[in-house]
């Protein structure tokens, strides 16, 4: 299978399109727009004294910091390098479990990893190399929440909150009733995004899973604290399932710098806050200045909000519509002025092309653009640029 595409590539794209050392403000990567704090870059420098020791198995000392942050017990969190390591590690878990669930009730072929797509594609990639077979559950884009949960289904569920690439978050309210109903399967919830969104104590189920066997929350500290080239997440579940996963996991995938850095960040309230505060005002700002432009449709029902809508992340995903550019046309043509965005074709469901629905919605395509919010000069200067893209001729 081949690799997934992710964002945050600049010199992929350099190479692509001929770019040379040309430098490129990168849209594609949904981080915290400030960067790291200097609490967490002093953190991490610090933690360069200890490269010449084995990092400590298990991270006890951030696996402890972690469990104190949610106030949850401290058998009930595992550390990974990064939720890709945490996702890649539930799927080798279940594999045999899942199979043998399968062959049980005579049905070897039965779909046992679930997915509402378009969604992160690193589920289906470690669903396939593990050999559990997938089953897609139909999903209307145009829509302010996560509302699809397969049912009745049995292995595991996957899904984000909030989703990339739609933005779209779970009511809390509405997802863990669906748990509770669905005992046979396992819903991973990848809040990895979450604490962009300024209501996240009310949406998050960290608390949840430790009261559940069929429920697990992954977090990350990559995007909130801007330190994706360090790879470091968690996730909390059972104590059962995180002995499972700590029993597939490599041995000191966690570095000294890593470890370090986290538990700055875990600290660090007032960072978080600012970016919280930052992105309530500057994400509305940044989709009214996309909806002004033609050719471009953020992918939400309607351009007005309704006040009980989950708020966006730090990001956002735009349809390519009533235009002759496609994504493919316009990700290259940004690139070329110094701007990267996230093209989305390879994402089920927002292909050139794609019909996009929701209730009494239906809008054509010419593919989609994922954008992360910067700060206001950089968001400013790539919508003018978007501006000037999409008031010319594509390339033919």
């Amino acid at each position: 299978m081949r690799p997934i595409p992710h964002g945050g590539n600049p010199a992929e794209a350099r190479r692509r399109y001929g770019l040379g050392d040309r430098p490129l403000i990168d849209f594609s990567a949904c981080l915290n727009p400030f960067g790291p704090s200097p609490a967490v870059i002093n953190a991490a420098r610090a933690g360069l004294d200890r490269v010449g020791e084995f990092p400590e198995p298990g991270c006890p000392r951030l696996t402890e910091r972690i469990a104190e942050f949610h106030g949850v017990p401290i058998d009930h969190v595992v550390v990974g390098a990064g939720t890709s390591e945490l996702i890649s590690l539930i799927a080798q878990s279940l594999r045999e479990v899942l199979a043998l669930h399968a062959y049980e009730n005579g049905d070897p072929a039965m779909p046992v990893s679930h997915l509402v797509e378009p969604t992160y594609g690193e589920y289906r990639r470690v669903s396939v190399l593990n050999e559990l077979r997938i089953e897609a559950w139909g999903n209307h884009i145009l829509s302010w929440r996560q509302d699809v949960f397969p049912g009745p289904a049995a292995g595991v569920f996957w899904t984000g909150h909030p989703d990339n690439p739609t933005g779209r978050a779970w009511d809390r309210a509405v997802l863990l009733p669906l748990v509770d109903a669905s005992l046979g399967l396992l819903t991973v919830v990848d809040e990895s995004y979450l604490l962009f969104l300024p209501d996240e104590a009310e949406r998050t189920l960290v608390q949840a899973a430790t009261s559940r066997e069929n429920l697990l929350v992954l977090r990350s500290f990559s995007s909130i604290a801007a330190i994706p080239g360090l790879r470091i997440g968690y996730a909390v579940a059972s104590p059962d399932m995180v002995v499972r996963l700590k029993q597939y996991q490599d041995p000191w995938t966690i570095t000294p710098v890593a470890e370090a850095a986290a538990l700055a960040a875990l600290d660090d309230v007032d960072s978080r806050q600012r970016v919280v505060h930052f992105l309530s005002e500057e994400t509305p700002r940044l989709t009214e200045r996309l909806w002004e432009i033609p050719g471009l449709r953020p992918a939400w029902p309607d351009r007005e909000r309704p006040v009980d809508a989950p708020p966006a992340p730090n990001w956002l995903l735009v349809s390519l519509s009533e235009t002759a550019w496609t994504s493919t046309q316009v990700h290259e043509a940004l690139a070329r002025l110094g701007f990267l965005v996230r093209e989305c074709s390879d994402y089920r469901g927002l292909e050139v092309g794609a019909l996009l629905t929701g209730p009494d919605k239906l809008v054509a395509t010419q593919g989609h653009l994922r954008i992360a919010v910067r700060t206001p000069p950089e968001n400013d200067r790539l919508t003018a640029a978007l501006a000037e893209v999409l008031s010319s001729e594509p390339p033919r």
